[in-house]
C-alpha cells in the first residue's frame, strides 16, 4: 500500500466510525425498545414491556397455516392522548436533530474522504466536520433523558395494565435500560470517537505532477558524395516532477 491509499484510508476513518455512531442512534431513537420493564416474576415466563422514545411494543395474533397461532412483536405508534412530560419532549427533539444532522454530516465526510481535493477536502472543513460530531455527540446523550421521564416513571401504560390485568404479574414502577438506550450511549461515544479522528485528520496527499522524460539523440553521418543524413533515436526515461528537465539532447 502506498502512500496515497494510506492517505485515502485515513481520510475515510472518520466517516467510518460516524456510520456505525449513525446506525446505533438510528436502532436506539427510531425502535421501539429504547427502555424495559421487566416483570418482577422471573424465569422462564418472565415478560418485558418495551418502550421507545417513537414507539411502544406491542403484539400482533396471527393465524398460520403450517404453524398455527403466532404472536409476533410490533411497533405501535403512542395513541392520542399520550401525556409527554417535558423530558420526554426534549428527548424526542434531540434525538431527531442528531440524527438528521450526522446522516448529513456522516455523508458529507464520506464524500470529502474519496474526493481528491479542494476546499470541500480540506484540514479546515475536516475541523468543522469535527466540532459537528461533537454537537451530535451531546445530542445523541441528551436524548437519554427519556429514562427521566413519565415514560420511565410512573408509566401510565404499566399502570393501566396493573389495575385491569387479571394475571398474577407485577412490573417495577421505575424501568431499566432497554437495547435501545445501550445503542444510544454506544452511539454517544462514537460520536466522540468521530470527533477526535476529523480533528486529527489531513487531506489526502496530491500525487505529484509529472512529465515524461526522453534522451533524444541525433546521429550526424556524412555519405561518399557528400551528403550529409541526421538520424535520431530517442529513449524514454523516467518521469520527472514538472519543472526539471525533460529532453536531454546529444549530437554525435
Amino acid at each position: 500500500m502506498d502512500r496515497w491509499d494510506r492517505s485515502l484510508c485515513k481520510a475515510l476513518f472518520p466517516g467510518l466510525i460516524a456510520s456505525f455512531a449513525f446506525i446505533l442512534a438510528l436502532f436506539g431513537g427510531g425502535y421501539c425498545q429504547f427502555l424495559s420493564f421487566p416483570s418482577n416474576e422471573g424465569g422462564e415466563d418472565a415478560i418485558t414491556l418495551n418502550f421507545g422514545i417513537w414507539y411502544y411494543q406491542g403484539w400482533a395474533v396471527t393465524e398460520s397455516t403450517t404453524q398455527g397461532t403466532i404472536v409476533l412483536e410490533t411497533c405501535n405508534q403512542y395513541p392520542d392522548g399520550t401525556i409527554f412530560d417535558s423530558k420526554w419532549k426534549s428527548a424526542k427533539a434531540f434525538s431527531t436533530i442528531a440524527l438528521v444532522l450526522g446522516g448529513v454530516l456522516t455523508f458529507w465526510v464520506m464524500l470529502a474522504g474519496c474526493l481528491p481535493f479542494g476546499f470541500y477536502a480540506s484540514k479546515k472543513m475536516f475541523q468543522m466536520a469535527g466540532n459537528a460530531f461533537m454537537v451530535c455527540c451531546l445530542l445523541t446523550g441528551l436524548s437519554l433523558l427519556l429514562l427521566d421521564s413519565n415514560a420511565c416513571n410512573n408509566n401510565t401504560y404499566i399502570a393501566e395494565l396493573m389495575e385491569t390485568s387479571t394475571a398474577l404479574v407485577t412490573f417495577p414502577e421505575t424501568c431499566t435500560m432497554g437495547p435501545g438506550a445501550k445503542c444510544t450511549i454506544a452511539a454517544t461515544v462514537l460520536w466522540f470517537v468521530a470527533a477526535i479522528a476529523a480533528f486529527k485528520t489531513e487531506p489526502r496527499e496530491r500525487k505529484p505532477i509529472t512529465t515524461e522524460t526522453h534522451d533524444v539523440t541525433y546521429t550526424r553521418t556524412t555519405g561518399a558524395d557528400g551528403t550529409t543524413v541526421v538520424s535520431e533515436a530517442v529513449v524514454k526515461g523516467e518521469p520527472i516532477p514538472v519543472g526539471g528537465q525533460g529532453v536531454t539532447e546529444q549530437a554525435v
